[in-house]
């Protein structure tokens, strides 16, 4: 188990006029205790094989924006390392924290339901929260069980996280804060406080709490052309997906929305040097379609290279949003690996799958990242609807004649959300 603990700022939210790291600032104000368990994905199953393991940086976001509302934030991060139901509790005993919130997707539920009555048992008085996709698609299941959960953050929930936060220190109602859902009359019901506008002006919120991240468990299989220790480091330069791919969850995805929100090259600038700074020595942009504008991912490359940035960095994006002159842009200012998303060979799959693109677009872009001089990593999915043994064979003879170094293939599988 990672138990990573945080300092209170105590103060008011204050950003820096950059919209940059935030500083404290005004007098300081009494917040509570908040623990926040992130359970894995695999929590109930054996783990049998290596996978990637990226910084929650969403979770990073809603720390900073809580300890400058003045309150002290625990984070125990168990997709970092294997730990037991009493790891857990014991952090709800020592700690006696105010505020729990269970963070988990679909396959985690059961555990985060045993843990969030383990909390009610032994800590009575606390606000109880689940948060992550299953809470976003599917908030009543946590509601079934009367007395349990307080509330369900959904969606971009760090700035919900925050207000829920404040609102039980004010000892404000809970239904004040939007973007949360509440428990109904009955059991299982589920009331929402009202939707939340997503963000547009991402420059706004605070870095996440990178500090707590620089640690070697925080790792992406990706080849890189670091040589020395990595150390990787994590972030978002945009935010939001156009595209209507039917194996993709908007509630699992890095970003919710379908319009792109981005974040100036500037604050991302400022962002990539505080990671340096801390000791990272590679980042992963997650961002879900990092190339989306090329105009501006042209200007995000002038920055970094203006800034003598010396990291690597590796990113993920769509076939058909790349070119010859952008990915070697790209490898100018640093970046060293791109992943995409190619999912099959077969043309008509790929229009079961709405992805939007062609075979073709798969290879014109493979053959760009190697003219770039960028290692090239591919997703593949198989077992797509009404998809034949043929058209199976088909990806596999597409993935050969892209020739990733790196190939990722996963299995389509349904999931709430």
């Amino acid at each position: 188990m990672t138990v990573l603990r945080t300092a209170s700022i105590g103060a008011p939210r204050v950003r820096a006029a950059s919209g940059g790291p935030p500083r404290a600032g005004g007098a300081s104000r009494s917040g509570g205790d908040v623990l926040i368990v992130r359970i894995a994905s695999w929590a109930d199953i054996p783990k049998a094989h290596p996978e990637n393991v990226m910084a929650p940086v969403k979770l990073g976001t809603a720390v900073s924006l809580m300890e400058l509302g003045g309150h002290r934030v625990t984070l125990i991060d168990g997709e970092t390392h294997a730990y037991t139901r009493e790891d857990v509790l014991r952090a709800f005993r020592t700690g006696r924290p105010d505020i729990v919130i269970l963070h988990g997707i679909t396959t985690a539920v059961p555990t985060v339901k045993e843990l969030g009555q383990a909390a009610r048992d032994l800590l009575p008085g606390a606000l109880i929260v689940a948060s992550g996709q299953h809470a976003t698609a599917r908030p009543g299941d946590f509601f079934k069980e009367p007395g349990v959960f307080d509330a369900c953050a959904q969606y971009e929930y760090e700035e919900a996280l925050a207000e829920l936060v404040d609102a039980r220190a004010a000892g404000a109602p809970l239904s004040t804060v939007t973007g949360l859902s509440l428990p109904g009359a009955s059991p299982g019901e589920a009331v929402s406080t009202g939707p939340r506008p997503l963000r547009e002006d991402l420059d706004h919120l605070p870095f996440p709490k990178h500090a707590l991240f620089m640690r070697p468990e925080y790792t992406v299989f990706h080849p890189t052309d670091v040589v020395r220790r990595r150390q990787w480091g994590f972030l978002m330069s945009s935010r939001g997906c156009p595209y209507p791919c039917l194996y993709c969850s908007p509630t699992l995805r890095n970003s919710y929305g379908r319009k792109m929100r981005y974040r100036s090259v500037e604050n991302v600038g400022e962002e990539v040097a505080l990671l340096e700074r801390l000791g990272a020595t590679v980042l992963h942009f997650k961002d879900d379609i990092f190339t989306m504008d090329k105009e501006r991912t042209h200007a995000l490359c002038d920055e970094l290279i203006r800034r003598k940035v010396k990291l690597s960095w590796t990113v993920q994006t769509r076939a058909d949003c790349v070119d010859d002159a952008l990915l070697k842009h790209m490898r100018a200012a640093g970046c060293c690996t791109v992943s995409m998303g190619i999912e099959s060979g077969s043309p008509r799959i790929l229009e079961v799958l709405r992805k939007k693109e062609t075979v073709e677009d798969a290879i014109i872009a493979a053959d760009s990242a190697r003219r770039a001089g960028l290692f090239l990593v591919n997703f593949y999915l198989l077992a797509n609807p009404t998809e034949t043994l043929a058209e199976m064979e088909a990806t596999l003879d597409l993935a050969k004649r892209l020739d990733p170094d790196l190939l990722q293939v996963g299995f389509f599988t349904p999931y709430p959300g």
